[in-house]
C-alpha cells in the first residue's frame, strides 16, 4: 500500500501528472458521453441492458473505484473547509455544464483547489480565475440557496472508499445538481456499486419530537434516501450526507451529525 500512496499521493509528481492530463484532455469528453447515453441524446441507446452494463463495468467502474470519484458534503461544511484551505484557489466554469449544455445553472461554480488550482490554470488558463476564500465560500452559498449541493472531488481515491474520513488528493468543490452534474448522474442510473461515490462524513438526522411528516425533505433529497412512513420522515437507505433536506426542512427538523 506504501508504494501504491507514494505513486497517488498528494504530492506524486506521476499524479500530479496524470491529473493535468485529466484536466485537458480526457474529463470534457468523459463527461459530455456520459450526459449523452444517460440522459441526452443518445438516451435511447443508454437504456440498452448491454450498452449500460459495458458503461458500468468497462469505464464508470474502473473510473469510480481507482481514478476520480466525489464526496458529497454540507455547504456550511464546505466553507469551513475552505477557510482551512492553504495556498490558492482558483474558479472557472462547471465542467459537466460547459461539457453538455443542457443544464441552465450558474457555470462559474467549478472552485479548483491544491492540485487542482495547478491542473486546471495550466490546462485552461484563460477559463480559470484566482479567488480568494471570501469569494469562494459565496459562491457555495449562492449555490446552495438555489438547491445545488457541493462535492468535493477526490482523484485517484485509493482508499478513500474503506475510510470515510480519508481527505486526501481532493482538489475541486464542484457546486452539484440533478440535471446536470453527471457523476451524480452516473451513480443514480448506474448504482452505487458501478459508480461509487464516497459516502459524507455527515449524515442528516431527523428530530421525531419537530418532523410533521411535512415531507418536502423527501423531495429535496438528490439521492433518494429518506421516505415519509406513519407520519414520519424516516431514512430508507445510507445518507450521503449532502445537507439539502436541512434547508428544505420547514420544521427545522433535521440536523447533521458528524459521523
Amino acid at each position: 500500500m506504501s508504494l501504491v500512496h507514494a505513486i497517488t499521493g498528494e504530492q506524486s509528481r506521476l499524479r500530479r501528472w496524470g491529473l493535468h492530463i485529466f484536466a485537458r484532455h480526457l474529463e470534457m469528453p468523459l463527461l459530455a458521453w456520459g450526459y449523452r447515453l444517460l440522459r441526452g441524446r443518445f438516451r435511447r441507446l443508454g437504456e440498452n441492458r448491454l450498452v449500460r452494463a459495458a458503461l458500468s463495468w468497462s469505464v464508470a467502474a474502473p473510473f469510480g473505484y481507482l481514478g476520480d470519484t466525489a464526496r458529497p458534503m454540507p455547504a456550511p461544511e464546505v466553507q469551513r473547509l475552505i477557510d482551512e484551505l492553504d495556498g490558492p484557489i482558483a474558479v472557472g466554469p462547471c465542467r459537466c455544464r460547459s461539457a453538455h449544455g443542457g443544464c441552465d445553472h450558474p457555470l462559474e461554480t467549478d472552485i479548483v483547489i491544491r492540485t487542482g488550482v495547478e491542473a486546471w490554470t495550466r490546462a485552461f488558463p484563460q477559463e480559470y480565475r484566482p479567488i480568494g476564500k471570501e469569494e469562494a465560500k459565496r459562491i457555495v452559498a449562492e449555490c446552495a440557496q438555489q438547491g445545488m449541493w457541493p462535492m468535493v472531488f477526490v482523484h485517484c481515491p485509493v482508499g478513500a472508499h474503506e475510510h470515510p474520513h480519508h481527505h486526501d488528493n481532493e482538489y475541486v468543490i464542484c457546486n452539484c445538481c440533478t440535471c446536470g452534474c453527471v457523476p451524480y448522474i452516473l451513480n443514480r442510473d448506474l448504482g452505487q456499486r458501478a459508480y461509487p461515490l464516497l459516502r459524507g462524513t455527515y449524515v442528516a438526522d431527523t428530530l421525531p419530537d419537530r418532523c410533521t411528516g411535512h415531507g418536502a425533505c423527501v423531495q429535496a433529497c438528490p439521492f433518494g434516501v429518506r421516505a415519509l412512513r406513519n407520519g414520519r420522515v424516516h431514512l430508507i437507505e445510507p445518507c450521503f450526507g449532502c445537507g439539502i433536506c436541512v434547508a428544505a426542512c420547514p420544521e427545522q427538523a433535521i440536523v447533521m451529525t458528524g459521523l
